[in-house]
C-alpha cells in the first residue's frame, strides 16, 4: 500500500475508567459472564481479572468472527456463541461495548463492521451511522492494521457510508465521500465482502471525511468519553431488563 501517514500516539476511543462501570451496583456481571464464555458462578471475580476479562473477550470475539463468517457463508454456525438468541448483532454490539470497556480494541473495527451492515440491512440508518463511527475511530490513519484488517474495515465503513447517506442522509455528501474513495482506489461496494481486503493499489486509511452529526460523535474525530459512556449505559439497561424478563420466567 502506498501513502502511509504518521499516526498519532493517542487512542481514538478514549478509555471509559472501569471501576465507575463495575462499581454500579446494578452491573449485570452474570449476564456479561455469560455472554464472554465465563461460567457466571464467580462471575464478578473473573471479570474484575484484567487477563480473565481480556482473555475471555478476545475469544468470544473469534468465536463469534468465526460464527458470523459460517452464517454469512449460509453455512451452519457450529461456535456455540451463535445460539444466543441475540446472534449476531445483538452479540456484536455487546462484544464491542466489551472490547471498549476492558480496553480490548483490536476487535472492535472488524465487529462494529458487521454490526453497522446489520444495522444498515435492517433499516436502522441512525444505528448503522453509529458503528460506521465506531469502526473508524478504532482505526489509527496510516496503521498498519496487522493483516490488513482494520484498514480494510475502515475503508469498508466509509464506502458503507455512503449508501447510508444516500438513502437516508445527504446525496451531496454521499457523493463527495464516493469521490473521495475513487481518489483512495477504494471499491464503492467494498462493505458488501463478508471480510473486506484492499486492492493492492489502494491508498491507507487517513481518517476518513464522516460527516458530522450523525452519533455517536461529538466532534470532528474523537469519540468522547460521554459518546462510549452512553452506549455502555445502553448496553447495561438491555443486560438488566433481560435478566429481569428471565427471572420473571422462572
Amino acid at each position: 500500500m502506498s501513502e502511509k501517514q504518521s499516526s498519532s500516539s493517542a487512542p481514538l476511543i478514549p478509555a471509559v475508567p472501569q471501576d465507575r462501570a463495575l462499581s454500579r451496583s446494578e452491573f449485570p456481571f452474570a449476564r456479561v459472564a455469560r455472554r464472554l464464555g465465563i461460567e457466571p458462578t464467580g462471575a464478578e471475580v473473573a471479570l474484575r481479572d484484567q487477563g480473565t476479562a481480556r482473555a475471555a473477550i478476545a475469544a468470544a470475539s473469534e468465536d463469534f468472527l468465526a460464527a458470523d463468517d459460517d452464517r454469512r457463508a449460509g453455512r451452519l454456525p457450529v461456535h456455540p456463541i451463535a445460539q444466543d438468541p441475540d446472534f449476531p448483532t445483538g452479540v456484536g454490539m455487546a462484544l464491542v461495548g466489551a472490547a471498549v470497556l476492558w480496553e480490548q480494541r483490536q476487535y472492535v473495527p472488524r465487529i462494529a463492521l458487521r454490526v453497522a451492515k446489520d444495522h444498515y440491512e435492517d433499516g436502522r440508518d441512525d444505528l448503522a451511522a453509529s458503528f460506521i463511527a465506531l469502526v473508524q475511530e478504532s482505526v489509527e490513519p496510516g496503521e498498519d492494521g496487522g493483516p490488513g484488517h482494520d484498514e480494510a474495515s475502515a475503508w469498508a465503513a466509509q464506502s458503507l457510508l455512503v449508501s447510508v447517506l444516500q438513502r437516508s442522509g445527504s446525496p451531496a455528501q454521499a457523493d463527495e465521500i464516493a469521490r473521495d474513495l475513487a481518489a483512495h482506489n477504494i471499491p464503492l461496494d467494498l462493505w458488501r465482502a463478508d471480510d473486506p481486503s484492499l486492492p493492492d493499489d489502494s491508498m491507507a486509511w487517513h481518517g476518513g471525511a464522516f460527516v458530522g452529526g450523525i452519533p455517536p460523535r461529538r466532534n470532528e474525530r474523537h469519540l468522547s468519553y460521554e459518546d462510549v459512556h452512553d452506549y455502555l449505559d445502553q448496553l447495561l439497561a438491555d443486560m438488566r431488563r433481560e435478566d429481569a424478563a428471565e427471572q420473571d420466567d422462572q
